[in-house]
């Protein structure tokens, strides 16, 4: 996984979703933002996003690593080869077992959660998510899944 910003450094500066808190006694005061990581394997078709919950310059701290599949389970327990346990830590927002966390992470984890209730920000994921996979495959050359996230358009969601 590795940052959208390294493909789209000017578009991740204006499109990154920021937080700022004051008076929660479950996260620290500030601001934050959800920087987006995307794989990297080109024959990959995962269909998700990495967020490093990180705090504002000059701090820069990870508070929490999340993982957001916004397709269904079905097409994670397909996409896992049926292995239903690991599709259901794909699908949704999830705390990346894998990222760095902090005793904070699960009130990001239920603060994400919101987030994602924004649909027309869940549609720019899923259009950075196609932006990432198309500059993969220019910088690649086209691989045998690439047909399958030209697909994947955001008006498919439910």
């Amino acid at each position: 996984m590795i940052p959208f910003y390294t493909h789209f450094r000017d578009l991740a500066a204006r499109e990154t979703r920021t937080i700022t808190l004051r008076g929660r006694a479950d996260i620290p005061d500030g601001e934050y933002g959800l920087v987006e990581f995307y794989c990297d394997k080109p024959d990959c078709d995962c269909r998700r996003v990495i967020f490093r919950v990180v705090s504002a310059p000059p701090e820069l701290r990870t508070y929490a690593t999340i993982n957001y599949g916004w397709e269904s389970l079905a097409f994670y327990t397909r996409w896992m080869h049926g292995d239903a346990k690991t599709a259901a830590m794909m699908q949704g927002a999830t705390l990346e077992i894998f990222g760095p966390q902090s005793q904070h992470s699960a009130a990001f984890l239920e603060l994400v959660k919101i987030v994602l209730q924004d649909a027309a920000y869940v549609r720019r994921l899923q259009e950075h998510y196609r932006l990432f996979k198309e500059a993969l495959a220019t910088r690649h050359g086209p691989r045998r899944n690439q047909s399958q996230w030209r697909r994947a358009s955001p008006k498919r969601r439910r």
